[in-house]
């Protein structure tokens, strides 16, 4: 609609200006070349007109004609690129899918079209990846390097190589360079995180994270907790080069990042414990037993009072075990309590519903050790096998203890740091616990004392003489009158045979009831 306005403006005006032009009755006089002559003064004009115009026309003409070449090579260029582009698109598809062939073949026509284009030397270091040439592939990476926009992925392609190589020292340098020039990058914050855990570098990897912290890669949550069991793997190391204050130091700020980390709060109370601070100890192992019950808590808080009379023991026992009473842990601390106070009964009957949940080594040798004060060694003996078939408490620190190899803190680590454990479940099923049936069997047998022939005798002799001093009244007047014939007769009886007249049941009775009681 534009178009056809503007072409209609310009059709009147230059009519417009032909009708002034005509109108015009001025003659110009001119003189040229030496003859003189006079010109209609609007064909004069017009014909000036005319001519600039013409002179515009044929100047953007000859720009355009000059121009032309240049357009034509644009054109190629740009059709180029757009097969260069259209390659390094179906290029990279295949990498993703897979097929080395066809991704080479894609890499060679986008390299050709599109020269040394960063993603371009990308394509090729990854199609040759994908076909095993590892040299191409470095040269490529290595090339990336050079150019500010592409120095990046160049990187994370030389230290994937590098891996693969298990050049751990080359991964690491261009993991941390990396992390360097993007500290915002994911996988070079986990690059560099995962390398100094495997070199047992505790302060530089909470560096790494305290940077990757800032920058958003981790969340606070998580970077505490990483850094807190960063700080107790850094101060066991110190305790066990005896570095014992630095080892305090470490331990106390990772319990301020994470107050129930039982590592560290084993580690501190075992420091000030050696330094005479044993009410400090408790309190730190109380406080962490509160949050997140332990049996490494429990063990190093009963050490700490050891040589205490059994009393102070007990008592200790039962002030950790009030810090969380639903807890098993402190449930298995009453039990304990009971027994060092030999109420051995009551500490099986706290004991029974916690082996009936799970039958672990522990439950188990504190049953045979309450059984042991109740009936004696011999009666505990079933329990005691029962406690040496059990399983053990698969979670790290369950025997009281956290000395850890190197590999062993570094997965600690990483647990705590992502999932806030110390391990990850167990990949076999918990311990079953007892059935009633199975405690049975396990309970020591009901003596019963043994019933021989003289007891029996004297058994019989007690009841007869009873009878003797006795008269029965219930006997019917009837029979009155026939006592005096029985015992006319009974003077006939021969002596000797006295003991015959014993109610023929009696000796076939004793037998029985030994047999019975065994």
């Amino acid at each position: 609609m534009i178009r056809v306005l503007i072409f209609l403006l310009s059709v009147i005006f230059v009519a417009g200006a032909i009708t002034y032009f005509a109108g015009m009755t001025d003659w110009i006089e001119a003189e040229a070349f030496g003859s003189k002559f006079d010109i209609h003064a609007g064909f004069a004009i017009g014909a000036l007109f005319l001519s600039t115009i013409g002179v515009i026309l044929l100047t953007v003409w000859i720009k355009d004609l000059a121009a032309l070449p240049g357009k034509i090579r644009a054109r190629d260029r740009e059709a180029k690129r757009t097969r260069g582009v259209a390659a390094l698109t179906r290029g990279l598809e295949a990498v993703m899918l897979g097929d080395a062939a066809d991704a080479q073949h894609h890499a060679r026509v986008a390299q050709r079209n599109l020269q040394d284009d960063g993603l371009t030397r990308l394509l090729t270091a990854r199609a040759a990846e994908l076909a095993g040439d590892e040299k191409a592939a470095g040269e490529n990476f290595t090339a990336m390097l050079e150019a500010p926009e592409t120095e990046f992925m160049g990187l994370q392609g030389l230290y994937q190589k590098a891996m693969r190589d298990d050049d751990k020292a080359a991964a690491r340098g261009f993991a941390e360079r990396a992390f360097r020039l993007r500290p915002n990058a994911k996988w070079a914050f986990d690059s560099v995180f995962e390398l100094g855990l495997d070199r047992g570098a505790w302060g530089e990897t909470r560096d790494a994270l305290s940077t990757a912290q800032k920058n958003k890669v981790v969340n606070a949550d998580k970077a505490r907790r990483g850094e807190a069991a960063l700080l107790t793997a850094d101060a066991y190391a110190a305790a066990l080069s005896g570095d014992n204050d630095l080892a305090l130091q470490e331990a106390e700020a990772a319990l301020k990042l994470a107050p129930s980390f039982a590592p560290a709060a084993t580690l501190a109370a075992e420091q000030h414990h050696a330094k005479g601070k044993r009410n400090r100890a408790a309190k730190i192992l109380e406080q962490a037993f509160a949050e997140a019950p332990h049996p490494a808590l429990t063990k190093s808080h009963f050490d700490l009072f050891k040589d205490e009379p059994a009393e102070k023991q007990a008592e200790q026992l039962k002030k950790i075990a009030d810090r969380k009473p639903t807890a098993r842990e402190a449930k298995l601390n009453v039990a304990r309590r009971l027994i060092l106070l030999e109420e051995f009964d009551e500490a099986s009957g706290v004991l029974e519903p916690l082996l009936m949940e799970k039958a672990t080594a522990r439950e188990t040798a504190a049953m045979a050790e309450a059984v042991a004060g109740a009936k004696g060694a011999d009666a505990a003996k079933p329990w005691l096998e029962q406690a040496a078939a059990a399983p053990r408490d698969p979670s790290p620190g369950a025997d009281g203890a956290f000395h850890f190899t190197r590999d062993g803190w570094a997965r600690l680590v990483r647990e705590y740091m992502d999932h806030g454990r110390l391990a990850p479940p167990p990949l076999e099923d918990a311990p079953r616990g007892l059935s009633l049936d199975e405690m049975k069997l396990l309970a020591p047998p009901v003596v019963v004392e043994e019933i021989t022939e003289a007891d029996v005798e004297d058994e019989e002799k007690t009841d007869a003489s009873e009878s003797a001093a006795s008269p029965d009244d219930d006997a019917p007047p009837s029979d009155l009158g026939d006592l005096g014939d029985l015992d006319a007769s009974s003077e006939d009886v021969p002596s000797g045979t006295a003991d015959d007249a014993a109610p023929p049941d009696a000796p076939e009775k004793a037998p029985a009831k030994a047999a019975e009681a065994s």
